[in-house]
């Protein structure tokens, strides 16, 4: 028996924006971030993942000072000036049912130097679960790894072998869930940094 569908319409606006990059990343540990005591708690994200609600895909937060305050989330000072920055969202759907979402965040750290390197060893250890929330350059603000976690799932460091080339470390983070990445309203992302 197949599986019913609840087809809604996309819209198209000529107002839309779509403007490549990434504006700002807080990332925190998945733990500190969901919380354990459901919405309304202080630090807690929960999300409607009903697919046959209404309100299936809505975000409730329930920080008291805001999410880089309650949950301890750290905003990353990365290289969003010459369109490194990306975050993708790729979602696979077998012919046997299975699903897979694998959401990727790249960004750029110039220079190699002692902070950056022992920051990003923080981040980069086995079996961390990160969850991250973004603001693209388009203005759209999402919350990625909510489900399972994002990690660290390679640095890379490179001098630059000419003077047209950089110095810098890149930091991808990834993960595999089972839905798309989460939208945030401008109430909600007001919730992550207050």
């Amino acid at each position: 028996m197949a599986c019913n569908l609840n087809l809604t319409g996309i819209g198209f606006s000529c107002a839309d924006l779509p403007v490549g990059g990434l504006s700002k990343i807080y990332i925190g540990e998945r733990a500190n971030v969901i919380g354990t005591t459901g919405a309304g708690s202080s630090g807690a994200v929960t999300v409607d993942d009903d697919k046959t609600s209404g309100t299936y895909g809505d975000v409730t937060i329930g920080a008291a000072t805001g999410l880089v305050t309650d949950a301890g989330l750290v905003e990353l000072d990365f290289n969003n000036k010459d369109g490194f920055s990306v975050f993708t969202d790729v979602k696979t759907v077998a012919a046997d049912g299975t699903v897979t979402c694998v959401p990727t965040i790249s960004v750029e750290f110039p220079v190699m130097q002692k902070d950056t390197r022992d920051a990003l060893e923080q981040i980069a250890v086995g079996g961390a679960e990160i969850v991250a929330f973004i603001e693209t350059a388009a203005g759209t603000h999402h919350m990625v790894g909510f489900e399972f976690g994002l990690y660290a799932s390679t640095i890379d460091g490179n001098s630059g072998t000419v003077r047209s080339e950089k110095n810098r470390y890149q930091l991808t983070l990834t993960g595999e869930e089972r839905s798309l990445a989460y939208d945030l309203t401008d109430a909600n992302w007001a919730k992550v940094i207050l």
